[in-house]
């Protein structure tokens, strides 16, 4: 069962920890390109290695919220939306795939030093923040203010 906007217990408090997700994927954006400036000779492998887990958790988390509190008030709203927040949950499946992938790679480039992966790092990091900051300006200047406009804030 979908909550309602009048049953969401707190609908202001779901579009500031949305607009907080949408701030903290900017900054991991801002971090996967400063890693990517970085290769191959300047990789800090703590650094990268933390940056990899902050994206993990960022990504699980914010998917999670926009998912289970955002979308479903969106849809009650307007059936318009459908295939709008099916592409953006094809959109989070992806983006996980991407993160993972390059977790992997990362994870070799640190252990073994290969710096003919630097490169092939270098594009999936550019790759991933480029897609991920599409995303979350579409989520910033569209699903936002209609989520908060669909729960009568």
């Amino acid at each position: 069962m979908h909550p309602s906007a009048a049953g969401l217990p707190d609908s202001f408090g779901v579009a500031r920890r949305f607009d907080a997700c949408i701030d903290r994927q900017i900054e991991v954006c801002l971090a996967l390109e400063a890693l990517a400036d970085s290769l191959p000779a300047r990789v800090d492998t703590y650094a990268a290695t933390m940056l990899m887990d902050r994206l993990s958790t960022t990504l699980r988390r914010c998917h999670r919220l926009e998912e289970t509190m955002v979308f479903p008030i969106l849809r009650l709203s307007s059936h318009d939306v459908g295939p709008i927040l099916e592409r953006l949950r094809t959109e989070h499946v992806e983006d996980a795939d991407h993160a993972a992938d390059l977790r992997d790679a990362l994870k070799t480039f640190v252990t073994c030093r290969r710096t003919a992966a630097a490169d092939e790092i270098g594009y999936m990091l550019r790759g991933l923040f480029t897609a991920l900051r599409r995303h979350a300006a579409f989520d910033r200047d569209h699903v936002l203010p209609l989520y908060r406009r669909s729960a009568g804030l």
